[in-house]
């Protein structure tokens, strides 16, 4: 019984751990500022275009390079810098950038 007891209380913490580290899930994006992508392929030349909170578009140039859920509307983290390359898209929405960091929220 006594053993049966301390399983359990090892357990529980256990438990209690992990529910606090999935609780204080962190932005792993440094420097990250919240959006979300918007597939714009109805568009001659676009694809998936990143929109920020304050409505400014992005035209990622290494979008498949990440492991990221590409779906209307998804909502992320992202990390970028903005590019001079204007032969890499003929998408005229938003300013051209290069991922630096990108995850979902």
């Amino acid at each position: 019984m006594k053993q049966m007891k301390q399983f359990l209380k090892t357990i529980s913490w256990i438990s209690l751990i992990v529910l606090l580290f999935m609780a204080c899930k962190k932005n792993r994006c440094s420097d990250s500022v919240k959006a979300e992508l918007k597939d714009l392929s109805g568009l001659d030349g676009c694809g998936y275009v990143i929109e920020l909170e304050n409505g400014n578009k992005l035209n990622p140039l290494n979008l498949c390079d990440f492991d990221i859920d590409l779906k209307d509307g998804n909502k992320i983290w992202v990390n970028y810098h903005l590019t001079n390359n204007f032969i890499g898209t003929t998408c005229m929405v938003g300013n051209i950038i290069e991922i630096d960091c990108i995850i979902n929220r």
